[in-house]
């Protein structure tokens, strides 16, 4: 045997090697491949349920594409009232630097308001061309110009008018709250002006009315942490939250005009929470704290609802 062995090893060596790389071949096809039969099963399950598909008609196409359009247009004109800028200008920087100082000098009308002004023709005059030269300048200013020293001048300029006016009203302002919550505002880049505009505006908006309603006093205010809610595919968001916090004590009334303010159905301002909180039984006053949101659409911006 050994001796056969011998004679014929050149002829069964490579035969062995043969047979075995079939073998182990045999054994990774089966292991690695998946049923043929259970493959056929699986697509003819596709099948059936492909031609379980009904295509839509013509007219149902051309209804969903109507759809999309007037739900687009719907985005649109709902997203221009609930954002801050109320369509007053396309530029961020000049509608809110409109408001603020709108609120602050004209006392939150334009054309200024007589009555605002106890019917003095010379003093509304006045704030009416302050406001002009200022809003010219200011939006200049911000455009063109380092937003750190616009937004400086722009603050300051709101502050201290709200300030002599709260004076003048004998509106107490508490020591927290001189500054009108704006004092933590150290830098200003040109990326964080539109919400730090935002959040000035909507301050001096609620101030505004705070004052001219003869409140007690402003005991706090507070500019939160921004929320952004629906993020979108990119570095945009489509909805922007910018809250801020008011605290006041005064009557019931004047507490519920600043709220109408808020709430106009013209130019809707989101709240949040909003706590009531009677003083005392005897002298009829509420501390209110009041939430609202500066907010920012940008109906353009997808949401990348297809892919969910």
């Amino acid at each position: 045997m050994d001796e056969l062995w011998q004679r014929y090893r050149t002829f069964w060596v490579p035969v062995l090697y043969g047979v075995g790389a079939f073998l182990a071949g045999l054994i990774v096809v089966n292991i690695v491949t998946a049923d043929p039969e259970a493959g056929r099963s699986q697509n003819d399950a596709r099948v059936r349920t492909i031609k379980n598909y009904t295509a839509p008609s013509p007219p149902q196409v051309e209804g969903a594409r109507k759809n999309r359009d007037l739900l687009a247009k719907e985005v649109t004109r709902k997203a221009s009232l609930l954002d801050q800028r109320h369509g007053e200008a396309e530029d961020v920087v000049e509608a809110f630097v409109t408001q603020a100082l709108r609120a602050a000098h004209l006392r939150g009308s334009l054309p200024a308001d007589p009555a605002r002004f106890d019917d003095d023709a010379a003093a509304k005059d006045q704030a009416t061309a302050r406001y002009e030269q200022r809003r010219t300048e200011f939006v200049q200013i911000l455009r063109l110009q380092d937003p750190n020293v616009g937004f400086s001048r722009v603050r300051a300029d709101v502050v201290t008018e709200l300030s002599v006016r709260a004076n003048r009203a004998d509106v107490d302002v508490a020591p927290q709250a001189e500054s009108f919550g704006l004092e933590g505002i150290t830098t200003v880049d040109r990326a964080e002006l539109p919400r730090r505009l935002a959040n000035l505006a909507l301050i001096a908006t609620m101030v505004d009315v705070a004052i001219r309603e003869g409140v007690r006093s402003i005991d706090a205010v507070q500019i939160l942490q921004p929320e952004v809610r629906f993020a979108a595919q990119g570095p945009e968001a489509f909805v922007a939250e910018w809250p801020v916090k008011l605290d006041v004590t005064g009557t019931p009334e004047a507490v519920r005009s600043i709220l109408n303010v808020l709430t106009d159905p013209a130019r809707p301002t989101p709240l949040g929470s909003c706590i009531l909180k009677q003083t005392s039984k005897r002298d009829g006053l509420v501390r209110a704290e009041l939430r609202a949101y500066s907010i920012r659409v940008r109906p353009e911006v997808p949401l990348g609802l297809e892919g969910e």
